[in-house]
C-alpha cells in the first residue's frame, strides 16, 4: 500500500477508485459445491477507502501476533470469529468459495498458492476503520427505520486466504449491510427514497495476488431466497454505481452479483454458501 495517505471522503474515493499492493498466507479450503459463474477474466472494481493499512482499524484485530506482519495478513480466512472471543459476530453467515484460474486462451488453467485478502463491512454497514466516519446513522430509504452504523467487536472484519493445489479457496462472513454513499431528499420528502439516493447494496471486496499475474481487485454481490432482505437487496445492486459501471458489460454485472443458497452436499450446516470462480489473465 502507499505509505503517504491522503484524506479523502468516502464519496470521493468510492467515485474515483485506487490501486494497491499487498500479500498474504495461509487459509482452509474445499472443493466447490457448485459450478463457475464466470469464464471470462474476472472485472477490476475500485479498491475503496476501506482497505486495512496498518494504524487504520479502529480497534485493532490481530490474530497472528507476529508483529512483522501487516495488519491486513494477521488473520484467518473465518472472519465470524476472532480468536480468543467466546462471542461471534452479529449477522447471517455466509461461506463464498470456489477457484483462482488463469484463463490461457480457451483454457482455465487452475493457481495453486494464489493469495487472497477479503474485507467487509460489518452487518450494520460499517468498517472497522479510522476514515469511515461519514453517516453515522441514517434512515432507511424503504422502511424509514433508523439504522446505526456501529462497530461489532466480535467481527474480525478482514481475513486472508491460499489456494490449495486445485486453486480453492474459501471464506467465511456474514452478509454485510448496506450504507449511503449519497442521502438526497426529492421533492421536499421527509426522508430520504430509493430514488434520490445511492445506497452501497452489501458486497465483498477482494485483492488477489499470483504470481506472473497483475493483481485483481474487485467486488461481489449477493442475492438468493435465502438472504434476509434480498428483494431490497436486489434494487440497491440494480443501481449501484460501481457494479453498475460504463465500464463494466452487463453480462459481466450479472456475474458479480453471487447467489447463495443451503450446501446442497450437506457439509455446511452453519450458513449458506456461494460459489464465485475468480479468472485472472494477462
Amino acid at each position: 500500500m502507499n505509505e503517504t495517505k491522503e484524506t479523502v471522503s468516502r464519496r470521493h474515493f468510492i467515485l474515483t477508485g485506487a490501486g494497491a499492493l499487498g500479500t498474504i498466507a495461509s487459509t482452509w479450503f474445499t472443493g466447490s459445491a457448485f459450478g463457475r459463474t464466470l469464464k471470462s477474466p474476472t472485472p477490476r472494481q475500485t479498491l475503496g477507502p476501506f482497505f486495512p493499512d496498518d494504524g487504520d482499524p479502529v480497534h485493532e484485530v490481530r490474530e497472528n501476533l507476529d508483529f512483522r506482519l501487516p495488519i491486513s495478513e494477521a488473520n484467518d480466512s473465518d472472519l465470524t470469529r476472532i480468536q480468543g472471543h467466546a462471542e461471534s459476530a452479529r449477522g447471517q453467515t455466509v461461506y463464498i468459495q470456489g477457484q483462482v484460474l488463469n484463463r490461457r486462451g480457451d483454457q482455465l488453467v487452475p493457481l495453486p498458492g494464489a493469495v487472497l485478502i477479503m474485507w467487509n463491512a460489518s452487518a450494520s454497514g460499517r468498517y472497522n476503520h479510522r476514515g469511515d466516519t461519514e453517516t453515522p446513522r441514517f434512515q432507511h430509504p424503504v422502511t424509514g427505520e433508523w439504522i446505526d452504523r456501529e462497530h461489532d467487536p466480535h467481527f474480525q472484519y478482514w481475513g486472508r486466504s491460499i489456494t490449495d493445489a486445485q486453486g480453492n479457496y474459501r471464506f467465511k462472513t456474514i452478509v454485510p449491510g448496506f450504507y449511503p454513499v449519497r442521502i438526497g431528499n426529492e421533492g421536499g420528502e421527509d426522508r430520504p427514497s430509493l430514488g434520490n439516493g445511492w445506497y452501497r447494496p452489501p458486497h465483498l471486496h477482494f485483492m488477489i495476488s499470483a504470481p506472473g499475474l497483475p493483481q485483481l481487485v474487485t467486488q461481489l454481490y449477493f442475492k438468493g431466497e435465502h438472504i434476509a432482505h434480498n428483494e431490497f437487496i436486489q434494487q440497491l445492486n440494480a443501481r449501484d454505481g460501481i457494479l453498475r459501471s460504463e465500464r463494466i458489460p452487463e453480462k459481466e454485472q450479472e456475474g458479480l452479483i453471487v447467489e447463495y443458497r443451503p450446501d446442497p452436499s450437506g457439509t455446511i450446516t452453519d450458513g449458506l454458501v456461494g460459489h464465485y470462480d475468480f479468472v485472472l489473465t494477462l
